[in-house]
């Protein structure tokens, strides 16, 4: 079979969602459980998957299997895919020749870190929701109401307070020059990605995440049971913990706590225990080193870091629900500052007009 070199091929519409690779796990596991080959297991999943890019990586993988290959080393060309968590889980069963039970674990990780990531996303979809919407209610009101009033108060020779005289400016500007307004968004927003992508501007935002006094404990709390499910899985898949904290390192998606779990790992390899160097970087929560501690004294690191991480999850979406129950009357006091600013503005000059007899 030739080979499709879909490695490199990476763009927009090449995406499989974590459902579709929850899916796609448990659908393995249950397949090489029940006997089937590896390669007759893919040719089932290219046949039933409703993904395009899906089917491609299957065919892919089957391709790479027909030559010999491994299945960790056939997975690994699709990056986009398959992290390199999902890869060293898949290396370290086919190591023990134990593949299904352990990608029936995998398939259990990785449901509970797609029910987490739902709650917090469906805990941020509301606040976002309220603010594109204020932005479009604005904005119609500078295109097509504003313009309107203007009419009446040029036709009445009326003295516009400075507020009104704002707004009108601004309804103004925004109807000759929109297309400047749009351009310089997206001139914006294009230079504000790259920063953010880039090492400097990604550094700060991942700081940012971690200091900023608003937000700091909800994103601790993420990155921790980040952490601790991640680091359980890998324990429990038996690999060794200074590759452990290795890949963790590259899949925490935080460069600074990527730098000290680098650190730690670069101690560990010198024979210090990990709760040591842990406890002096001042990133982890104290509660975390102890626990880690409490790992190595017992042997029972996996058992100790998976509580964690039930831990870590379950306080993270209490502070969710509470930062959504702080957040609602805050939009509904910053919507009624702003509608009763338009308001003033406008109606002042209206009741200047209507007392001189309009």
């Amino acid at each position: 079979m030739a080979k499709l070199n879909l490695g490199g091929n990476i763009s927009l519409f090449n995406h499989v969602s974590l459902k579709e690779k929850v899916f796609l796990t448990r659908q393995l596991a249950t397949m090489l459980g029940a006997g089937l080959a590896l390669d007759q297991s893919f040719k089932v999943i290219a046949q039933q998957s409703a993904n395009p890019y899906l089917q491609k990586v299957a065919q892919q993988v089957i391709a790479d299997l027909e030559q010999g290959q491994s299945l960790s080393n056939a997975l690994s060309r699709f990056k986009d895919v398959f992290d390199p968590v999902f890869i060293s889980v898949v290396r370290s069963g086919e190591s023990s020749g134990q593949i299904d039970k352990v990608l029936d674990q995998l398939a259990d990780q990785l449901e509970m870190n797609q029910d987490f990531t739902s709650k917090v996303r469906s805990a941020m979809f509301y606040p976002a929701f309220i603010l594109i919407a204020m932005i479009g209610i604005i904005v119609i009101m500078m295109i097509f109401v504003i313009p309107k009033l203007k009419t009446v108060f040029d036709s009445t020779g009326t003295q516009l307070p400075f507020a009104t005289a704002m707004i009108v400016a601004l309804s103004d500007f925004t109807v000759k020059f929109w297309w400047a307004e749009l351009i310089a968004l997206i001139i914006v927003s294009i230079i504000l990605f790259y920063f953010f992508r880039g090492e400097n501007g990604g550094s700060l935002w991942d700081r940012l995440k971690i200091k900023f006094p608003v937000i700091k404990d909800l994103y601790t709390q993420i990155y921790m049971a980040r952490f601790c499910r991640t680091m359980s899985m890998l324990i429990g898949a038996g690999l060794p913990i200074i590759e452990t904290i290795a890949i963790t390192s590259d899949v925490i998606q935080n460069r600074v706590y990527a730098v000290s779990l680098k650190n730690i790992s670069a101690q560990v390899e010198r024979g210090i225990p990990m709760s040591v160097p842990m406890q002096r970087d001042k990133n982890f929560p104290v509660l975390i080193s102890e626990m880690v501690m409490v790992g190595e004294q017992t042997g029972k690191m996996e058992i100790v870091l998976n509580k964690m991480a039930d831990f870590y999850e379950k306080e993270t979406d209490n502070m969710i629900k509470g930062l959504a129950g702080l957040i609602e009357p805050m939009i509904i006091v910053i919507i009624g500052g702003g509608v009763g600013f338009l308001v003033y503005a406008i109606m002042s000059p209206i009741y200047s007009i209507a007392s001189t007899g309009f």
